[in-house]
Order: structure tokens, then C-alpha cells, then sequence
């Protein structure tokens, strides 16, 4: 039976939801807090960062309380990351004073969504960063390619924003957001034009060939024509080799 006397504890978990192929935008995802049973107990939605957090969950009694943290929203546009993340609860008591310490076994419930229609081409993630400390911390993203063989670099500098927070038991949860957008870096080819030379062979028998005596047409696959030209004579050429003889 609580005893009355007793002054309970509140415990607030934050989580975070990381967005693949297209931005984040708030409440798109809900998070549910689980027990054993496999009972709905808590829920919450993502804010635009990808943050998650959970209304306080007051304890009246010491004990080990045991959840899981998974996401319950569907989606037909992303694909979920339906992994379950465990989390322990131990609430000791001293004094009528409660007082509860927060595990994450598998680390702190990071989920990591993909978008299934997006018009990104070439996605790129960079390998994960680890923060020691609480806080903000501003990144640039720009591409360090330089332009050539036909490929234009797109010279956009892109702004991170990362936020590092304390759930306050001993656990750092780390969002992203972009202030100028979603980065979408967009390279334009150009190719350098090919140049070929068609030609033909006209022939006469019984008389001389007189140059521009007959005309050629070029046509594409639609029937359209594309250039037109004369023939020339090379008569004069082969009469003066034959006296010279």
C-alpha cells in the first residue's frame, strides 16, 4: 500500500528520431512507451529536431520497472525502423524520499526513419559523431569537389545545427535540424559537343559530272531535313592526270 508520507518521483525520457532522404517536420512520428505486458502506457510525438520527449511519469513506489520504447505511428511515404528499445527503471527509496535511475541497456532509443519516395538520387550519411557534453553545436555542409570532366560543383554551403540535451539521469540525446533546409546539393553536366562529318559518293556514266549538278538530303529518324548539299567534281582533276601520261 503507498504510503502517503512518501515523496514520489518523476522521471522524464527523451528520445530522438532521425530522418533519411527527406526533412523531419513535427508530429510526424509517435513514440510509445511500453510495459511488460505489451501495454500501451505512454506516448509522445516527434518535435521538427527529431526530439521526443515524454511527459514526466510520477513512481509512488520503489521497484524495478521495466518498458519498451517503439515507434507506433505508420506511414506508407517512410520506411520505420521498428527496432524496440528496452529501458529499466530502478526507483529506491531513503528517508520517504523516492528516487528512480534511468537505464538505457541498448543505449539511448535512437530511431532512424526512411523516406520510400525520395527524389534524392545520391544520398550520403557521414560516419556518426559522439558528444561527451551537453549543448549546441553548429556545423557547415558544402561540397569539396571541384568542378570538371563536364560536372559542375554546386558551391551551396548548408548550416547544422546539432543539440545535444540531458535527460537528467546520466544520458545525452543528440538531434539534428538544418535551418536553410534539407541539404540537397544539385551538380549540372555539361558535355562538350561532338562533331562528325557524313558524307557520299556520286558517280556519272556517259558524260562528265558537273559540280552542283545534284542535290543530297539528310534526314533524322522523323523525316526532318537537316542539311542539304551539292556534289562536287573532281572530273577536271582526273582529266589533267590522264595527259599527263
Amino acid at each position: 500500500m503507498p504510503n502517503p508520507d512518501r515523496t514520489p518521483v518523476d522521471v522524464r525520457m527523451i528520445m530522438s528520431i532521425i530522418a533519411k532522404g527527406s526533412p523531419l517536420t513535427a508530429g510526424l512520428f509517435t513514440v510509445g512507451i511500453l510495459d511488460d505486458a505489451d501495454e500501451l502506457l505512454h506516448s509522445a510525438a516527434n518535435e521538427a529536431s527529431g526530439l521526443v520527449t515524454f511527459e514526466a511519469v510520477r513512481f509512488t513506489e520503489g521497484g524495478t520497472f521495466n518498458y519498451t520504447a517503439k515507434i507506433t505511428s505508420l506511414s506508407n511515404e517512410w520506411l520505420i525502423d521498428h527496432t524496440e528499445w528496452p529501458i529499466q527503471i530502478d526507483v529506491v527509496e531513503s528517508n520517504d524520499i523516492l528516487y528512480a535511475t534511468v537505464t538505457y541497456p541498448n543505449g539511448v532509443p535512437t530511431f532512424v526513419n526512411t523516406h520510400r519516395a525520395a527524389t534524392c538520387k545520391g544520398p550520403f550519411v557521414f560516419p556518426e559523431l559522439t558528444f561527451n557534453t551537453a549543448g549546441t553545436f553548429e556545423y557547415t555542409m558544402e561540397e569539396i569537389t571541384p568542378s570538371g570532366d563536364g560536372w559542375i560543383t554546386d558551391d551551396t554551403v548548408i548550416t547544422v545545427i546539432v543539440t545535444v540535451e540531458d535527460d537528467g539521469h546520466g544520458h545525452l540525446v543528440a538531434t539534428v535540424s538544418y535551418p536553410d533546409g534539407f541539404p540537397t546539393f544539385t551538380n549540372t553536366y555539361h558535355s562538350h559537343p561532338a562533331r562528325v562529318i557524313i558524307s557520299g559518293c556520286k558517280l556519272a556514266i556517259g558524260a562528265p559530272l558537273p559540280a552542283g549538278k545534284f542535290l543530297f538530303g539528310l534526314y533524322d529518324q522523323d523525316g526532318r531535313l537537316v542539311s542539304s548539299v551539292t556534289n562536287e567534281s573532281l572530273d577536271d582533276d582526273d582529266d589533267d592526270t590522264q595527259g599527263d601520261e
